[in-house]
């Protein structure tokens, strides 16, 4: 069985997230094949295809969520996103099924049925969070705090941030209404999801993919089952067919977004984070990181207008070069001056 090399994996995230070769897609599209895009901050999915889609524009994003073929979302790990509708239900199932299990188990005493039903029926108009909570409070048992109302129905349904949310000026003061179509069969959602994943994220393990879900392991078991996959050394599987571009493939300096989605796609990151750097904790703090030969090597943001940048591994000149030609791309497209 073939083991793979840390630079190997590297170049196969790259190439295949559009950090080697720019990928040439309108943005519903873009969104995916790169699978949901970290949405915490709103400016972060526009700097994540910005980085590797030719000839994106902020224009194009807002028409593809005002539209609907976009939507912002709360799935993977309980935080914000950015998904192509057409897959939303698939990844609306999947992550909420560890909260599904902690939901029957604190609120046996409520009907699940009747209260979705409830509950969706309710959702019929777009709602705030400060009308979630007043509503969901209702319910016996439901502990008197900001976020746990919320979380409640977000688990009995897929609920959706409608428009202006997702635009790159998105005020966080979205309303919220419920995705009318059915969910999915479990292990349908799970195959589904987990094929994007390996796609775009691939080769990887069992524990990678339940990481990036914020799902259990046995969450994934149906889907690992289902689909054909090919097997590599360290508990690696992948696509069959899927590219895995020689170790030497020249990757060029691009700048990410805040939490961009290749940093948090595996439990083990040192293919996209080097082991010197982890101490940073950028897929905690959230700073925007740019990369050189496909991993991480310094910071950047936009501070008073100018974008600065702060390298964090030595650079050879023609690095450092290639990083100031790519800072400069990407202050074009943030309205700002730089480096």
């Amino acid at each position: 069985m073939r083991t793979l090399t840390r630079p190997e994996l590297t170049a196969a995230l790259a190439v295949r997230h559009g950090l080697a070769e720019p990928l040439r897609a309108a943005p519903a599209e873009a969104v995916r094949r790169l699978t949901p895009l970290q949405a915490q901050h709103p400016p972060a999915p526009y700097l994540a295809l910005a980085a590797r889609v030719e000839g994106f524009t902020r224009a194009g994003l807002e028409a593809a969520i005002t539209d609907g073929a976009v939507v912002k979302t709360t799935i993977n790990r309980l935080t914000l996103h950015l998904a192509a509708a057409a897959d939303y239900p698939a990844f609306a199932q999947l992550t909420r099924q560890a909260r599904m299990r902690t939901w029957r188990k604190q609120f046996a005493h409520l009907d699940e049925e009747k209260v979705t039903a409830e509950l969706r029926e309710w959702f019929r108009e777009p709602r705030s969070n400060a009308d979630v909570r007043e509503r969901v409070g209702v319910y016996e048992g439901v502990a008197a705090e900001p976020w746990a109302p919320v979380i409640f129905a977000r688990t009995l349904l897929p609920l959706i941030q409608l428009p202006p949310a997702g635009h790159w000026h998105d005020s966080r003061r979205a309303a919220f209404a419920a995705d009318p179509r059915p969910l999915p069969d479990r292990a349908d959602a799970a195959t589904l999801v987990l094929e994007r994943y390996l796609a775009a994220f691939g080769p990887a393990s069992r524990r990678d993919a339940a990481a990036w879900a914020g799902v259990a392991q046995r969450d994934f078991a149906a889907a690992w089952e289902r689909l054909e996959t090919v097997e590599y050394g360290d508990g690696l599987r992948d696509l069959p067919g899927a590219p895995l571009p020689p170790a030497d493939t020249p990757l060029p300096p691009r700048f990410l977004g805040h939490w961009d989605q290749a940093l948090l796609a595996y439990a083990d990151r040192e293919r996209i984070i080097p082991p010197e750097l982890h101490p940073l904790a950028a897929t905690v703090s959230g700073e925007p990181t740019f990369t050189v030969d496909g991993r991480v090597a310094g910071t950047w943001n936009v501070r008073d207008g100018v974008l600065a940048h702060t390298p964090l591994v030595e650079l050879s000149r023609a690095q450092q070069a290639a990083v100031d030609e790519e800072a400069r791309r990407t202050a074009r497209f943030c309205g700002a001056k730089g480096p």
